[in-house]
């Protein structure tokens, strides 16, 4: 019985990672920022998650944006005269992960989107290896 229900929970997360889910829009409503997958599921606690990453953006007006990373701020890619773009990355992550996209020239922060990190198991107390007598 345990393991139909370990199955079930392992479809339904599955299928979390399979969706794109549209991302929120910024005050004005002229650009949107989409990830892909929104998740990253490791089976315990303090793993690190392997994800493949799909940025897409869309703005009603065409700009010069750069596309950043936190932690750290990492300059990721900047277009101009676009009014739309894309990319992609392999992430290795421990902890949450921001994308969001920032004029070029001010770097004021339009949009941000975080990919988040979530376990099937928590982290056990006790240590991986004990000795055991019997």
């Amino acid at each position: 019985m345990k393991n139909k229900y370990q199955f079930i929970f392992s479809i339904f997360l599955l299928s979390i990672l399979q969706a794109s889910i549209a991302a929120g829009q910024d005050h004005k409503g002229s650009i949107t920022l989409s990830l892909k997958p929104k998740e990253c599921v490791v089976f315990k606690e303090g793993d690190k998650c392997y994800a493949s990453v799909k940025v897409k953006w869309s703005a009603s007006e065409s700009n010069a944006i750069c596309l950043f990373r936190n932690p750290g701020g990492v300059k990721l890619e900047c277009w101009s005269g676009v009014s739309d773009g894309r990319f992609s990355e392999d992430l290795v992550m421990e902890e949450p992960v921001d994308y969001y996209l920032a004029n070029a020239g001010d770097s004021e922060i339009l949009i941000k989107q975080t990919l988040t990190l979530s376990w099937v198991y928590e982290k056990s107390s006790r240590p991986e290896q004990t000795w055991r007598i019997f």
